[in-house]
C-alpha cells in the first residue's frame, strides 16, 4: 500500500477528505484517548450518507450468519448509507477492547455547551459542518456520525448513557475500505468539559489513505 494523504488534525478541528472506492482511511490517535466524530457522504450523490442505524442492523451478512442487530461495530462490519447500501468496510482496529467506538450519540454541538454553561464555543456539528461547506453541504446535511475511539456505553439498570474516558492509546488506530468514491467529514472531538470523552485533554490525530501500489509495466 502506497500513502496517497496525510495530515495531521489539530485539537478541536475539522477536515474534509475525499476517499475513493478501494482505497483504505486509517484515523491514528497519535497520544491517546482522543475523539473523532466521522461523518461519510457519496460523493456521487451527496444526498446519501452514513446511516448509523443500518449500519447496526442491516449489515451484510457473512454465509449463513443469523440476523443480529448488533450494539457496536468492529473489524469486519460494513458502514450502510441512509437507503442501505455499503459505504465503508472496517477492515482493522488496535484499541483493547474491540468495538468502543460510539454509534448511537448525536455530535455536540453550540446548543449542548451553551445549555451547560460553556458557550459560545462550536461543537463537532458545527466544525465538519465548516469542513464539508466547500462541497455545497448545509449543516443540516450532516448525518448522525460514527465517534471513533469514543468510550460511550448504556447502563440498562439505570436508564442511562455513560461517557467513559476512550481506551484507545497512543498509536492506536481505525483503518476502514471504501466501498464506493466517499466524502469523510471530521471532527477532532473538542469536548474538554461536561465529561471524559477526551479525558479533558484535546490532542491531534493522524487521517490517512491507502491504495495498493500498481504493478510496474
Amino acid at each position: 500500500m502506497k500513502t496517497v494523504f496525510e495530515k495531521i488534525i489539530p485539537p478541536k478541528n475539522g477536515l474534509a477528505v475525499e476517499v475513493k472506492n478501494g482505497q483504505r482511511f486509517r484515523v491514528t490517535d497519535i497520544e491517546g484517548k482522543q475523539v473523532v466524530d466521522m461523518a461519510i457522504f457519496n460523493l456521487a450523490n451527496l444526498r446519501e450518507k452514513l446511516s448509523t442505524s443500518y449500519s447496526r442492523t442491516r449489515y451484510v451478512p457473512a454465509p449463513g450468519q443469523p440476523y443480529i442487530p448488533r450494539d457496536k461495530l468492529t473489524a469486519g462490519d460494513t458502514l450502510m448509507s441512509t437507503i442501505c447500501r455499503p459505504m465503508m468496510k472496517i477492515i482493522e482496529e488496535t484499541p483493547e477492547p474491540k468495538g468502543i467506538h460510539d454509534t448511537h450519540n448525536r455530535m455536540c454541538n453550540r446548543f449542548l455547551y451553551e445549555t451547560f454553561g460553556f458557550g459560545p464555543r462550536d461543537g463537532c456539528h458545527e466544525i465538519i459542518s465548516k469542513a464539508i461547506a466547500p462541497y455545497g453541504l448545509l449543516p443540516e446535511d450532516v448525518p448522525d456520525t460514527m465517534d471513533l475511539f469514543m468510550n460511550y456505553h448504556h447502563d440498562c439498570a439505570q436508564g442511562r448513557w455513560h461517557i467513559g474516558e476512550p481506551v484507545s492509546k497512543p498509536g492506536d488506530y481505525i483503518e476502514f475500505e471504501a466501498m464506493m468514491d466517499c466524502l469523510i467529514g471530521l471532527s477532532n472531538c473538542p469536548l474538554d468539559v461536561l465529561a471524559p470523552c477526551n479525558g479533558y485533554n484535546c490532542t491531534p490525530v493522524k487521517v490517512t489513505v491507502f491504495e495498493r501500489e500498481t504493478a510496474a509495466a
